[in-house]
């Protein structure tokens, strides 16, 4: 379910988007710090995170720019009370999707949440064909990687068979039982997946 998360120590600023949120429809929980949104501890959440820059403990561009975000499905909406073009500039560069100062105009708000959510959804679709490709590929032996990384370097398989000291046969044996593993339906869509894992 998408979920609204926000972050900030100022009760009444939680309260009044915790609000805002509920009268929209959506489902929202509210963090006095980061320690206590990390104990959800579930890289699979999605929907957004409204973080508030300047907190006791850990500020939220700290957070931001330790780069170990844990949860990749969430897009990250930053908002300051004490916005300088140095802060924004930071915040963009360690990837938050949108900023605001406050007091938050409300309207641009929601629309950027709406965007935000459309893109958790996005983030989501892609992260489950991800674990598909994923355990897909796991199956394949030790040999079959072998010839998988050869057929991704473009070697033919009389090359593959020359280079692994195996018949060709064998290895267009191997090419038929990567492509049923992978659930690839040519040798074009294979490589595109494969490589589509590496860039992960």
């Amino acid at each position: 379910m998408e979920t609204i998360y926000i972050v900030d120590d100022d009760a009444s600023v939680r309260e009044s988007l915790m609000f805002l949120m509920q009268s929209m429809g959506w489902d929202c929980q509210s963090f006095a710090s980061i320690d206590a949104l990390m104990q959800q501890n579930n890289t699979a959440l999605h929907g957004c995170l409204l973080l508030d820059v300047r907190m006791p403990g850990k500020s939220g561009l700290a957070w931001l720019e330790e780069g170990e975000m844990p949860f990749p499905l969430l897009p990250i909406i930053v908002m300051t009370g004490h916005g300088t073009i140095d802060t924004c500039r930071r915040a963009f560069h360690h990837g938050a999707f949108d900023f605001f100062t406050k007091p938050i105009d409300v309207d641009a708000l929601i629309e950027v949440i709406n965007r935000a959510l459309r893109e958790s959804q996005r983030l989501a679709e892609n992260w489950q064909q991800q674990q598909v490709l994923i355990t897909r590929y796991a199956q394949l032996s030790v040999r079959e990687n072998e010839v998988l990384n050869l057929l991704v370097e473009g070697l033919t398989s009389k090359a593959i068979a020359r280079k692994l000291d195996l018949s060709p046969r064998t290895v267009e044996a191997h090419r038929a039982a990567i492509l049923t593993k992978s659930g690839a339906n040519s040798l074009a869509q294979l490589i595109r997946d494969y490589q589509r894992l590496q860039t992960q």
